[in-house]
């Protein structure tokens, strides 16, 4: 899905996140290296937005916070796990 090491990519899949409240697609708009951002288009109870999380990186791989409390959602595994 996501390839961090490319420049330019398309995501035609997508993934979807449970919050614990709803269910929350995020589909990926632009990914930009130089600023470690990346832009997803958010759906969340019928709402879509598009937003720009920062790209962090640790032992386990890239992932972005989401939500008030800053919860990891580790696009690395989103992408082994798709394929």
């Amino acid at each position: 899905m996501i390839n961090l090491n490319e420049i330019a990519f398309i995501d035609t899949n997508g993934f979807d996140y449970n919050d614990g409240e709803s269910l929350i697609r995020f589909d990926t708009v632009s990914y930009f290296p130089d600023k470690k951002q990346i832009t997803f288009a958010v759906t969340k109870q019928g709402k879509i937005s598009v937003l720009n999380y920062d790209v962090f990186e640790d032992e386990k791989g890239h992932y972005i916070e989401y939500g008030y409390t800053y919860e990891k959602i580790y696009i690395d595994e989103l992408k082994e796990a798709q394929q």
